[in-house]
């Protein structure tokens, strides 16, 4: 699938068939896909917890006011934000190895822990620019992780997460993960489904100003 039919083909599912089970391979095909999302710095802010569990699943369908596609749903996946990506000793961990196969040197590596030390410090001034950077990164992960699961043949549909601290405290989810949105994921019952109607390019984009 050439990635215009891949985009073409994405919808929001519905509802899902029951009962349609997916491994920890079908996850990790997509997740290998995803992981290759940007993110500043290459900080890699997004965590994923999927539940497949079936019990587990419809302890979230209760918590998220019984919406019947999680019920039917082959798993749900909580998005989350890692606010520890803004500390250093996690910037060191990702671009320590660069360090080791001389992808960079010393100088260029302290360089880059600099800059991203006062990008980490400037943003925890306001908690508020950290919600919002993990908002940022978080949603491109996301948006790359339900075309990745649609090019291995599964579908999806982004959701609001409710109750977060319930879900917190019913999945033990440290504090330093921000549950952000909640995917679904399954086989849409609906293979094919009218696409709702999408305004004009030149509705939105505007070049050089307005």
């Amino acid at each position: 699938m050439n990635f215009e039919d891949l985009v073409r083909l994405r919808h929001s599912a519905v509802n899902f068939i029951e009962d349609e089970q997916m491994t920890e391979d079908d996850f990790k095909n997509i997740f290998e896909l995803t992981k290759l999302a940007p993110s500043a710095y290459n900080l890699q802010f997004t965590n994923y917890l999927v539940i497949t569990d079936k019990e587990k699943k419809e302890r979230v369908f209760e918590l998220s006011y019984r919406q019947y596609k999680i019920h039917t749903a082959s798993a749900v996946v909580i998005v989350m934000g890692n606010k520890n990506s803004l500390e250093i000793s996690e910037a060191e961990r990702i671009y320590n190895p660069m360090k080791m196969l001389k992808m960079m040197d010393e100088v260029e590596f302290n360089m880059t822990m600099d800059m991203i030390k006062k990008y980490s410090d400037g943003l925890k001034e306001d908690p508020h620019e950290v919600d919002l950077e993990l908002y940022r990164n978080a949603g491109l992960h996301a948006m790359l992780f339900m075309l990745s699961a649609k090019h291995f043949g599964f579908d999806t549909c982004p959701m609001h997460v409710h109750n977060i601290e319930e879900l917190r405290k019913e999945f033990n989810i440290p504090n330093h993960l921000q549950p952000i949105m909640m995917i679904t994921i399954g086989k849409s019952i609906d293979k094919e489904r009218p696409r709702g109607y999408r305004k004009p390019v030149g509705e939105f984009v505007s070049f050089n100003g307005y």
